[in-house]
């Protein structure tokens, strides 16, 4: 399977925003991660991060086949799409793989294109 990865940084809101994105045929999706700052994790600790995962599909999954779009016009595919996302995930997978390699951007690709690619790949009946 192919694919177009994208990375960017940006800030919301002051803090530091990461996102990788990766489009395929089938869907596309993206991890985000923010960096809230010390005074955050001082007030909250453990909370010094936040993100998620978002998946943006062409095609509805099954559980989502009687729904209609989430977005007419998905910012990631520029059609419509349907949308899941998870921040626990995030919080459980990403966050912490993410800090143990902060500028691997094609360690973060590789991790986020095989989550893809599974998420496309029809369970067996």
């Amino acid at each position: 399977m192919k694919f177009r990865n994208e990375y960017t940084y940006t800030r919301r809101h002051g803090n530091p925003l990461h996102r990788w994105s990766t489009l395929t045929y089938a869907a596309g999706a993206h991890v985000w991660i923010s960096d809230l700052g010390e005074q955050h994790e001082e007030k909250y600790p453990g909370m010094r991060y936040t993100g998620g995962i978002e998946i943006h599909y062409r095609i509805p999954p099954d559980y989502m086949r009687d729904q209609p779009p989430t977005h007419d016009d998905c910012f990631l595919l520029k059609a419509p799409c349907w949308h899941d996302g998870s921040s626990l995930q995030a919080s459980e997978f990403w966050i912490p793989r993410w800090l143990t390699m902060q500028n691997d951007h094609d360690a973060m690709f590789l991790l986020l294109n095989r989550d893809l690619e599974q998420r496309l790949i029809p369970d067996p009946d």
